[in-house]
């Protein structure tokens, strides 16, 4: 009896010491990984703060000085842009159709928005202005949709501003 209680005693003492080492190896390992995928996140980070702004298009076939004006009046009111120029660069609208009934909803222009901000800095952000078709015509001003995440810092003079 006492050589089963010794050898049971035994066994789990060796199974605890083999979760702890257990455990411990994956602690590390995961403490290794971890670490790993913050510089690699790091590195991206940097790499999209250091992405160039493209090229600022020439105005296209649809671009209209009252529906920019209309949103740099609506950026600027809020105070927190000083400026703001609006470029068209598509040469014609994209029409948005129902996909079941082909009635034409909408159509969409590219565009690109170009702003000052209160502490000087400019920045550049593609845009796109959605306007829906209701009754015979299409709704203006429309819905802008400012791109959440490709906005890119320009210096004032590239953007005219």
């Amino acid at each position: 009896m006492k050589s089963e209680r010794a050898l049971h005693h035994a066994s789990l003492v060796i199974a605890v010491a083999s979760i702890a080492l257990f455990a411990t190896g994956c602690f590390a390992l995961n403490a290794a990984a971890g670490a790993e995928e913050a510089k690699e996140r790091e590195a991206q980070k940097a790499q999209q703060e250091k992405k160039e702004a493209p090229p600022i298009p020439a105005p296209g076939k649809v671009h209209d000085e009252a529906l920019a004006k209309q949103l740099v009046d609506k950026m600027t009111s809020k105070g927190t842009i000083t400026a703001a120029k609006v470029i068209f660069s598509d040469d014609e609208w994209r029409i948005e159709r129902n996909e079941n009934s082909g009635v034409v909803t909408g159509r969409v222009a590219n565009a690109t928005v170009i702003y000052k901000k209160k502490d000087g800095k400019c920045a550049q952000d593609p845009s796109l202005l959605r306007q829906q078709f209701v009754g015979n015509d299409f709704v203006g001003p429309g819905e802008w949709a400012l791109m959440m995440t490709d906005k890119y810092e320009i210096p004032c003079e590239k953007g005219g501003l």
